[in-house]
């Protein structure tokens, strides 16, 4: 497919327009769970406490809301994943605004554990966009008009489920990370009209079939390195960097397995991954402007391999980098904290039920929560794990998805509820 340099060097720039004290996409306003410089957001809350409102969903979901304004928007399916919908919700009270559905008609192979459509949406203020996999890609107004819509390929297959990636904005330009399975690729299109920028097969990365244990489940985090635009990839074997502006890879890193659920974490000038499945993690030191290829025997600064089925703990959620030191929070529900440099654990210690969530850093202090719903404060100290608070809603209650930040409010999905905390 023929690029244009200049164009896309306009189209792709990694800033971002949005409102102050939006959370526009997955992870927040730049895609790393941080949000340094916040406002006061609450720190205790119950079932019965500091809850702005509480809706009702209408089916399970692992995808998380994102919020511009005063319109939260998330992704929905229904009826084994025939019907796929994106929600405009008003923020102040919690009404449904509109909901655009597709009716897939299909009800596509997955995981008990991961329910269709769990994507979260992206917004640039004007227009949102939800990426519904096989039943394509579209773009709305806040008005719920349709833009646009594309189809990426209806061929994405995975017994645990495709399409977890959420779209990541830069710029004019939107990029998709679709698949895993025995197709998967890298899209880049114009946000505005849905033009196909550029595509870039990862053959590489494929799996021989829709059952093998094989794939990554990753969002692309874009950053600046040094002054060039990198997007940032854990797929199998390997830590990857891409070109946005073009799709192709710019270096890697190997020493990851097959099986890759997190995203990649960064922090003063170096870059961590972990494996889910048992699998290892790995810290690379990030290359110079210029630096390209295979760089993992300079680069990489350590790789703790496999121990054996399920020796290293199951990892879905990602954690937070803070200076020198790593917080996560693995899918047992253990948190860890260790040296980013070489992968030293510091401490070890349960906290919670298990976790598919992803940590955000509010201020200066960390927020993630359990799949019961349970949402935990901790003090980051590299001594020992420091709770600051525990919120819970309601123990008989299931979530995958994680917390989302906006002008005051915390907003979370349960399988059966959306709730606003004030």
């Amino acid at each position: 497919m023929k690029t244009f340099p200049v164009l896309l060097a306009v189209l792709f720039t990694l800033s971002m327009s949005v409102a102050a004290n939006d959370w526009p996409t997955w992870r927040g306003p730049n895609g790393d769970g941080k949000l340094i410089e916040a406002t006061a957001y609450p720190i205790e809350w119950s079932a019965t406490k500091n809850i702005a409102w509480r809706v009702d969903l209408p089916d399970r979901g692992n995808s998380s809301p994102v919020v511009s304004g005063d319109r939260l928007f998330l992704t929905q399916s229904e009826n084994e994943g025939r019907l796929r919908s994106l929600l405009c919700i008003d923020t102040k009270d919690g009404k449904t605004l509109w909901k655009k559905t597709i009716d897939y008609g299909k009800a596509e192979e997955t995981h008990n554990t991961n329910p269709h459509c769990p994507a979260s949406p992206v917004t640039d203020g004007s227009l949102v966009f939800a990426w519904h996999g096989n039943a394509g890609l579209h773009a709305y107004d806040f008005d719920g008009k349709e833009k646009w819509s594309r189809d990426l390929g209806s061929d994405y297959a995975h017994i645990w489920g495709p399409h977890a990636a959420s779209p990541v904005l830069m710029g004019s330009g939107l990029i998709i990370h679709a698949g895993p399975g025995p197709v998967q690729r890298l899209f880049a299109l114009n946000k505005t009209s849905g033009e196909i920028l550029w595509k870039q097969e990862l053959d590489e990365f494929e799996s021989a079939d829709a059952k093998q244990f094989k794939g990554s489940w990753a969002t692309p985090l874009l950053i600046d390195n040094d002054g060039r635009s990198e997007m940032l990839l854990g797929l199998p074997g390997s830590l990857t960097s891409f070109d946005p502006k073009t799709g192709k890879e710019l270096w890697r890193v190997t020493g990851l397995s097959d099986l890759c659920y997190t995203n990649v974490l960064v922090g003063n000038g170096r870059a961590l991954y972990y494996c889910g499945y048992g699998g290892p993690g790995l810290g690379v030191k990030l290359p110079g402007a210029t630096e390209t290829g295979d760089l993992t025997a300079s680069h990489r600064l350590w790789a703790d391999p496999p121990k054996g089925k399920n020796q290293n703990p199951q990892r879905i959620g990602s954690g937070q980098i803070i200076g020198d030191h790593l917080y996560l929070l693995n899918e047992p529900g253990v948190m860890q904290c260790s040296l980013v440099e070489t992968g030293e654990i510091l401490w070890r210690e349960r906290l919670s039920a298990n976790s598919w969530s992803s940590m955000n850093l509010i201020g200066k202090t960390l927020y993630v929560n359990d799949t019961k719903g349970t949402t935990y404060l901790i003090d980051p100290d590299p001594s020992a794990m420091k709770v600051l608070a525990t919120n819970p809603v309601d123990g008989n209650q299931h979530t995958n998805a994680s917390l989302a930040f906006a002008d005051g409010r915390i907003y979370f999905r349960t399988d059966a509820y959306l709730y606003a905390v004030e």
